[in-house]
């Protein structure tokens, strides 16, 4: 409760308050079939992991009557609409569940999944009113790879071990190596916004940069393929038409690099990890996945494969998971959902050609969405409920819509100052 009311009195503890909640979504234990129980992490961290579902639930909660207690501003209609076609998605994954699955875990999942909507809708949407909240969104969503990469880096300065126990492969604090990626590749485009915002060197921006660097550093240990294309596609969107900083970005996070690492703790530094082979592997190791969700699609066009057990699960690609999963019921929305986000896509990076005022705006949304899209076409990145990806694609959509609306909105003055005349 003081949290909350500290919260109301300053935006930005309420948007750390939703970083933090981010940040929760992501905490879980790595299990297969011969790891049951994961090596201990050091306090808090251990603590932290092991009360992460009801710790995101109590900052969901949080967020919600934070949010209900917000004024409204200029903007009436604040959803995006894709976020209503990812609806829809869930609609088909709970009717499926409740039919043919768990009745209590599929309402439970449908309250899940409605709440966090019902908190970007209260909170972090509405809060997109000017230019300073906007500054804030992205600034949240970087402080989430923030928390992630300072709290592993004490971890691993401690005991690396427990963080990639797992084939070698960094996984943090978070459930699989695929899922720390995912986090940390979500978070650039921020970082560079945050970045290049900042004119003069100061001590902020070099934090910013050695963050950064640090995210860099620990993407390239969870060996996945998949976090490094989409922290790529991030980079080269952001960039699309400055080649000349990227290739000061580059280098200058390759300096840092040079510089930092052999300060680092020896076991830190040079760790023997089996993860730069797998970004020269050619094999697809998810044909086989592939296969078997395109089978069962074919196989069940509407209403998608049978359910086997109390609950859906999903392979790893979003688009034939939905279509394996809840057939067209659920696939077409969702590839709705993924057209609407390329509109807007396409709606911003004209909108910086125009006004190149907004393009760095612009271009963070922009290779937000591109990050995220590219991802799930090997992960399932979009059908959790209560996930890191779920929450950054609601924000990026929400800060998307809000550079839209305030273009109209100053195009509908300017029309207004012609008509006057």
């Amino acid at each position: 409760m003081l949290i909350l009311y500290q919260a109301k009195r300053s935006r930005r503890l309420a948007w750390l308050l939703f970083s933090a909640c981010c940040y929760a979504s992501s905490l879980a234990k790595y299990q297969d079939f011969w790891i049951k129980e994961p090596p201990p992490l050091v306090f808090p961290l251990q603590q932290l992991r092991d009360t992460g579902r009801p710790i995101t639930i109590v900052l969901l909660a949080l967020l919600l009557l934070l949010g209900m207690q917000t004024r409204n501003g200029w903007r009436r209609i604040l959803i995006p609409q894709p976020i209503y076609y990812l609806m829809a998605v869930q609609a088909a994954i709970f009717l499926k569940t409740l039919l043919y699955g768990n009745m209590e875990f599929a309402f439970l999942a449908a309250l899940t999944f409605g709440s966090v909507v019902l908190m970007v809708r209260l909170g972090p949407a509405r809060w997109l009113q000017d230019e300073y909240n906007f500054q804030l969104g992205v600034w949240s969503l970087a402080m989430v790879g923030v928390i992630f990469a300072f709290a592993n880096a004490y971890q691993s300065l401690v005991d690396i071990h427990a963080v990639t126990f797992a084939q070698g492969r960094f996984i943090g604090t978070t459930a699989n190596s695929q899922h720390a990626a995912a986090l940390l590749a979500g978070t650039v485009p921020c970082f560079m916004f945050l970045i290049e915002n900042r004119k003069k060197w100061d001590l902020i921006k070099v934090f910013w940069i050695g963050s950064l660097v640090l995210i860099g550093y620990f993407l390239f240990l969870t060996g996945s393929r998949t976090g490094a294309i989409m922290g790529i596609t991030s980079i080269l969107f952001f960039y699309r038409q400055r080649a000349g900083s990227l290739v000061r970005l580059v280098l200058l996070i390759g300096i840092l690099l040079a510089i930092l690492l052999p300060l680092l703790n020896q076991d830190f530094a040079n760790i023997n990890l089996p993860v730069a082979n797998r970004f020269i592997l050619t094999e697809n190791t998810r044909q086989q996945v592939w296969s078997g969700q395109w089978n069962g699609f074919i196989n069940n066009p509407l209403f998608g494969s049978p359910l086997e057990a109390d609950r859906l699960g999903f392979g790893e690609n979003v688009w034939l998971a939905a279509a394996a999963s809840t057939g067209l019921l659920g696939f077409i929305p969702l590839v709705i959902m993924g057209l609407g986000s390329l509109k807007m896509m396409l709606a911003l990076h004209q909108l910086s050609l125009k006004k190149p005022i907004y393009f760095m705006q612009s271009s963070t949304i922009v290779s937000g969405l591109a990050c995220l899209l590219s991802g799930s076409f090997t992960e399932a990145l979009f059908l959790g409920n209560l996930t890191f990806p779920v929450m950054s694609l609601m924000i990026y959509l929400s800060l998307g819509k809000y550079l839209l609306d305030v273009n109209d909105m100053q195009n509908k003055y300017m029309l207004w100052l012609t008509t006057q005349k």
